[in-house]
């Protein structure tokens, strides 16, 4: 070979590594740019099923409908199609451990979807000489409950004028409404945004949202004006009787109603959810929640022969925190009654066992807080349109005695009352002493199941301890525990005086037990009970978990 052949050939070669080095180039470009594109479009087609996945969580009824709508409006799959498509709707449970686990297909009550869609991805270049690859996007979503309810909603009656009495004094002003007044109040219903907004404009607040709002206080008459400016006919004219009778003790808006995250909207958005209240319940938990004087005296006269009088004395506590009267929330959320205590003193004549000796009856009632809280929820459907909800409620403790509570133990709910014994009947020639107490508590919570119907009705439910007595006064007289000390001659013997006290004791029984349960009433309460409304169920907030 001569050296020009050499250089010729020399030259072909490079010439043909350079063509191949050219086309692997080439090559190497164009699956880099197909490869960049989809992953673009797996980006595209991931954010099309997770918006998917999170408008049919929101009715799992139609999940399959609602997906398909949403990935053709998005323009990955043709309008009528499944091609690819699975839809699972099924029950999501986040206190499962193992993640994996939460999402259970078919499961019911439904309130998660899971969305998979398979479609093939497109090339550009290496569509010659590669496989079409398929593209798979998964997701699932799951919708939180949000449940309104309240606690202690019992509708107060006047029972005698008791009812008035309380309300006038924990309002700071004065109330005096007929049976009438309070059959209509109860009746009456008012929206819960509706009525924020009415009390907005009573306080001149015009901007803001709700929560700017609940931050602020109100004046009893304040309110009044505002579910005035709701109602009608009865109703309304009571409650303008309420408003024109003086501001009142403020009520701190926050520890009366908690919204939630609808908190977050502006004034004036009435209408976006269906949160109707009683206007007495309303009325009752403003003047138990106010930050007036929290205490009211009563003098309930001589109810029943040989009672000289009967004196009341009540007092409110701080509400705990973390949930006002009425809420709206997730499982979990909690409302909660303050502590309340009642200190009675009655006196009765002597009979002649006692030579005319009058007897002092102290009584104290400590009620710790009731607490309800949100345990379960389902999503409305088109079978059950309102839900359902089950709330777990907790009766607050309960303690009466035979005892005297001091004014500053009265107010000093941080102390717990005394029990000691007390002196029944005092003078120079007889002294007796007495002990009782009577204690109902509630150490596992109550579930009240609400379901759609019971949630449109209105239907209210009650959580009773499950010790409750049918007389709480009955069974603290019975067991009074009497010391007789004779001083003077002439006298019964211990044991003939000791049954002059019980005789005399015993028939107080039904009185103080009605005295009790109209006060507690009055305060939306009841002795050894906790009563649960649930006003709905919203299911508009779903979120991704998988």
């Amino acid at each position: 070979m001569t050296g020009s052949q050499f250089r010729r050939d020399e030259r072909g070669n490079m010439a043909v590594l350079f063509a191949f080095g050219f086309a692997v180039s080439a090559m190497v470009s164009a699956l880099a740019v197909d490869a960049a594109s989809l992953y673009h479009e797996r980006r595209v087609l991931q954010a099309g099923v997770d918006l998917a996945a999170i408008s049919a969580a929101a009715d799992p009824s139609r999940a399959t409908e609602i997906a398909q709508s949403v990935l053709a409006e998005a323009q990955l799959l043709a309008p009528a199609s499944t091609d690819g498509l699975t839809v699972l709707p099924g029950r999501y449970d986040p206190t499962e451990p193992d993640i994996a686990d939460r999402f259970t297909p078919g499961q019911t009550p439904h309130n998660a979807v899971s969305v998979t869609l398979n479609r093939p991805g497109r090339l550009y270049f290496a569509a010659s000489f590669a496989a079409v690859p398929t593209l798979q996007a998964s997701g699932i979503a799951a919708v939180t409950p949000e449940v309104s309810f309240s606690v202690g909603s019992r509708l107060a009656s006047l029972n005698g004028g008791l009812a008035n009495a309380i309300l006038s004094g924990l309002l700071g002003t004065t109330v005096a409404l007929s049976v009438l007044d309070y059959t209509a109040l109860a009746s009456a219903r008012v929206d819960a945004l509706g009525f924020l907004d009415a009390l907005a404009t009573e306080l001149g607040i015009t901007v803001g949202s709700y929560d700017d709002l609940l931050v602020t206080k109100a004046g009893a008459g304040e309110i009044a004006a505002a579910l005035a400016a709701l109602t009608n006919g009865t109703a309304q004219s009571a409650l303008m009787l309420l408003s024109t009778a003086g501001t009142g003790a403020d009520v701190e808006l926050g520890k009366l109603i908690d919204l939630g995250r609808l908190g977050g909207l502006e004034l004036g958005s009435a209408g976006v959810a269906d949160l109707s209240l009683s206007a007495l319940e309303l009325l009752s938990a403003a003047a138990v929640l106010s930050d007036g004087d929290s205490q009211v005296s009563l003098n309930l006269g001589a109810a029943v022969p040989g009672l000289v009088s009967l004196q009341l004395d009540l007092a409110i506590g701080e509400p705990l925190q973390g949930g006002g009267w009425f809420a709206l929330g997730p499982l979990g959320t909690i409302v909660r009654t303050a502590q309340t205590r009642l200190r009675l003193r009655a006196e009765l004549l002597g009979g002649p066992a006692l030579r005319g000796a009058g007897v002092k009856l102290p009584l104290w009632l400590d009620l710790a807080p009731v607490e309800a809280r949100v345990d379960a929820a389902t999503c409305p459907t088109i079978g059950a349109p309102r839900g359902s909800a089950t709330i777990a409620t907790r009766p607050g403790i309960l303690r009466l005695s035979i005892g005297e509570m001091s004014d500053a133990s009265l107010a000093d709910f941080g102390v717990p009352p005394s029990a000691a014994p007390v002196r029944l009947i005092d003078n120079l020639l007889l002294r007796v002493t007495g002990a009782a107490m009577v204690e109902l508590a509630q150490t596992s919570p109550v579930r009240l199941d609400f379901s759609s119907a019971d949630i449109a009705a209105g239907t209210m439910r009650t959580a009773r301890t499950e010790t409750l007595v049918a007389s709480l006064s009955a069974a603290l007289l019975d067991r009074v525990d009497l010391t007789v000390n004779v001083l003077g001659l002439g006298l019964s013997p211990p044991h003939l005086i000791a049954q002059a006290v019980r005789s005399l004791l015993v028939p107080l029984a039904p009185l103080l037990d009605n005295t009790l349960n109209a006060t507690l009433s009055a305060l939306g309460i009841g002795l050894g009970e906790a009563d649960v409304r649930v006003y709905g169920v919203r299911c508009d907030r779903s979120v991704l978990v998988g």
